[in-house]
């Protein structure tokens, strides 16, 4: 059987390790694996160490930079409506593409990972198999997006959802489209024991402006306040990844909050990790700090794999992942002073870090496990009336012009 996964980007963001993991947890089974992806990025190199045939089929620009970020008066959404006009000729010829790309992989499903290559293939119209949505997102507090999905949801033949929290707002908007729920799944790696003479605070994520990085950052401070003769190091690991304006942090807002607050000597930038192992293994907390509600929180799921003390925004998806004060802290979003207490509470108790750390792991090896991710994601695709593909052999590359 031949699997077709559909991402936008080339870059590793949270969806795209989830990608990851989907694939390396399906080598279980007799399926022959390809990948389309619309820019470079590591995620190429990546899948094809594990035996994927990957096609960077380049998106151009000007569809790579659109997105619905930051879109809220009425003036917007039409400054919106026209660009969407002016790169509609680059968007009919790269489904011209997207076409005959499909035809000569002839896979038997295809597995959509991204809202952009949902309204991609919704946008064909004439392709006869069957489309899984894997939905990452609350999709309806995108209002102008929500409508459009709400339009290509005849396209996709069913959908899996992160958490509990995404799966009812999805059902809310696409009423008509079949969904479940199958909860990310992380690899549970050995635990290698550390003492860190410093305690060192880990916010890991992507620079979208709603994973809390100001509010890292503000509660960092009063930390530093309150308990100034403590050995502590507040480490930002991730950087910004996607080309959609408006939506990410830069470097640089972050670098002058840092110095606003005078965190020089106790704040550092990290960067993008391929892998994060080391920087996991070298945390003693992590903070979850997303001020909206998360759909399902992978580092919280990657944190409590490596037995760490995490404290987690509780809303949304990340709320089903944790019990409070018993595998991990649970505050609420955007609540400084919560989050300045729970950090130093587990900086100055050390046991408490190691009880919940080891309660955490405990949850993830019972509940975020590979093998489970990959039974339940082959009963999905089981559900389809398949056909057997001959082999063929196919490739593409991203152009230097469209590396991002």
């Amino acid at each position: 059987m031949r699997l077709l996964f559909f991402n936008a980007v080339g870059a590793i963001g949270g969806a795209e390790r989830v990608l990851l993991t989907m694939i390396e947890s399906l080598q279980q089974f007799d399926l022959e694996v390809f990948l389309i992806v619309g820019t470079s990025g590591g995620l190429i190199e990546a899948a094809e160490k594990l035996g994927v045939t990957v096609i960077c089929l380049a998106l151009p620009q000007s569809i790579n930079r659109f997105g619905d970020s930051g879109v809220r008066s009425r003036f917007s959404k039409f400054k919106l409506l026209l660009k969407a006009g002016l790169v509609l000729p680059e968007f009919l010829g790269y489904l011209k593409q997207l076409r005959r790309m499909i035809q000569r992989i002839q896979p038997d499903f295809i597995h959509s990972n991204s809202i952009k290559t949902h309204l991609l293939l919704a946008a064909l119209r004439t392709v006869r198999i069957p489309i899984v949505w894997h939905i990452h997102d609350f999709y309806q507090s995108r209002s102008l997006v929500a409508r459009i999905l709400q339009w290509a949801q005849s396209s996709a033949t069913s959908a899996i959802a992160v958490s509990n929290s995404v799966a009812k707002d999805a059902r809310q908007l696409l009423p008509n489209l079949p969904i479940q729920t199958i909860y990310n799944a992380v690899p549970i790696p050995v635990i290698r024991a550390t003492h860190n003479p410093v305690v060192q605070i880990g916010l890991v994520a992507t620079f979208a402006r709603w994973k809390g990085h100001d509010v890292f950052l503000q509660a960092a401070s009063k930390v530093v306040a309150e308990i100034p003769h403590a050995p502590i190091q507040f480490l930002i690991v991730g950087a910004p990844i996607y080309k959609t304006q408006g939506s990410q942090f830069s470097m640089a807002e972050l670098q002058a909050e840092v110095q606003r607050l005078k965190l020089d000597r106790y704040v550092q930038f990290l960067g993008f990790q391929s892998d994060p192992t080391a920087i996991y293994q070298s945390l003693d907390i992590v903070v979850h700090a997303s001020t909206q509600p998360e759909p399902f929180g992978l580092v919280i799921a990657e944190a409590m794999s490596f037995g760490k003390a995490v404290i987690v925004s509780n809303a949304g998806g990340a709320a089903e992942l944790v019990v409070h004060n018993e595998n991990a802290i649970a505050i609420p979003p955007k609540d400084t002073q919560a989050l300045t207490q729970a950090m130093i509470e587990l900086i100055q108790q050390p046991e408490k870090r190691s009880r919940l750390g080891r309660n955490a792991r405990r949850t993830a090896i019972e509940r975020f496990n590979t093998d489970r991710f990959g039974t339940e994601l082959w009963q999905v695709y089981k559900n389809f009336d398949i056909r057997s593909t001959a082999s063929t052999k196919i490739s593409g590359s991203c152009t230097s012009a469209n590396r991002t």
